[in-house]
């Protein structure tokens, strides 16, 4: 039984997701460079050599911090898909990745203006596998392979935008939603007619 005064400790993974959180929250005030990991360690309570006991550098908490928001949520959102209509699929992935960014745009920015850091990093890789993560998954819908690229900018611009031009409204982006989903499917039509013709 814990007494007023005692702390429980944490669990490895419950310090691990601590330390990462704090992490961002530092990136996102500070930016990368601007951060240090004597902060970072501040922000979680701990010192900085327990800090280095989960990571060896800011540059490792950096990308596990933004491995979540880029990549995991995306990679289970395509593989949850289910026995819906393309459009539909289209529209629960878009809808996915829009609220994903509205939640968390302060991190997506700073992934964004860390683009040049990730490339020095050796993980200029992360935007294509994200271009590949949503090449799978038009490909599971049934989206026109001759197609990708230009349904790629639709797809990754609709995100995007939301960046930029927030909408918290989630019937007014279900409306946008379904809009970009039926231009890609009609676009897609069109290909596989003059393809067959």
């Amino acid at each position: 039984m814990e007494t007023k005064g005692t702390v429980k400790r944490m669990n490895k993974e419950d310090r691990r997701k601590l330390i990462l959180e704090a992490a961002m929250k530092v990136f996102v005030e500070k930016g990368f460079k601007g951060s240090t990991t004597l902060e970072i360690a501040k922000t979680a309570g701990i010192s900085e050599v327990t800090l280095f006991r989960y990571f060896k550098s800011k540059q490792e908490l950096f990308l596990q911090g933004i491995e979540p928001i880029l990549f995991s949520t995306l990679e289970s959102s395509v593989n949850i898909l289910g026995t819906e209509s393309p459009e539909q699929k289209l529209e629960n992935i878009l809808f996915e990745r829009i609220n994903l960014i509205s939640k968390n745009y302060q991190v997506v920015k700073l992934i964004l203006s860390e683009e040049a850091l990730l490339t020095g990093l050796g993980s200029s890789n992360f935007m294509n596998r994200i271009i590949r993560i949503l090449k799978t998954t038009l490909a599971q819908i049934g989206i026109s392979i001759n197609d990708k690229d230009l349904n790629l900018r639709l797809l990754m611009g609709s995100m995007l935008s939301f960046l930029y031009m927030p909408e918290k409204n989630e019937e007014t982006i279900r409306e946008y939603i379904s809009k970009v989903a039926s231009l890609i499917l009609i676009e897609n039509k069109k290909i596989e007619m003059d393809n067959n013709t």
